[in-house]
């Protein structure tokens, strides 16, 4: 394969997604926060979408909803999250975080920034938010397909 060919954008997207996990996976596994790197991923999207199903949450996280039990039975044990019945169908389950994950979530979310800070050197203020304004916008087109 030649550079041209790596350098295509969804081969530059994979890349730099994976290269992100696994340096966030590595913060988060020197962190000494108690929580595997996957739990601190599940944790920070319940806490963006507090309140919902636990089949949402793994499909906002493209994870199976058998991981996600895992990772929230751990948060759970830490006494980081909650489940609650959903109100609307007794069989599902809702997840809310509880007061105790703040303190963890300012750690997850100092580690995330820095990481990103650390990636984003060498790149003005205008190509930051360009950059982003980007990334939201194919995010916002994967609905429309």
């Amino acid at each position: 394969m030649t550079q041209a060919s790596v350098d295509r954008l969804g081969f530059l997207l994979s890349d730099v997604a994976r290269l992100f996990r696994a340096a966030f996976e590595r913060e988060i596994a020197k962190s000494g926060l108690g929580i595997t790197p996957g739990e601190a991923r599940a944790l920070a999207r319940i806490a963006a979408i507090n309140g919902v199903r636990q089949s949402e949450i793994a499909v906002a996280l493209g994870i199976e909803p058998m991981t996600l039990s895992r990772y929230v039975d751990g948060l759970e044990k830490a006494g980081l999250i909650k489940r609650k019945t959903d109100p609307k169908d007794g069989r599902a389950k809702c997840v809310t975080t509880t007061e105790k994950a703040g303190d963890v979530l300012a750690v997850i979310r100092a580690h995330a920034d820095d990481l990103v800070l650390r990636l984003q050197a060498g790149l003005d203020e205008s190509d930051k938010q360009a950059l982003t304004r980007a990334l939201r916008t194919m995010r916002d087109n994967f609905a429309q397909l």
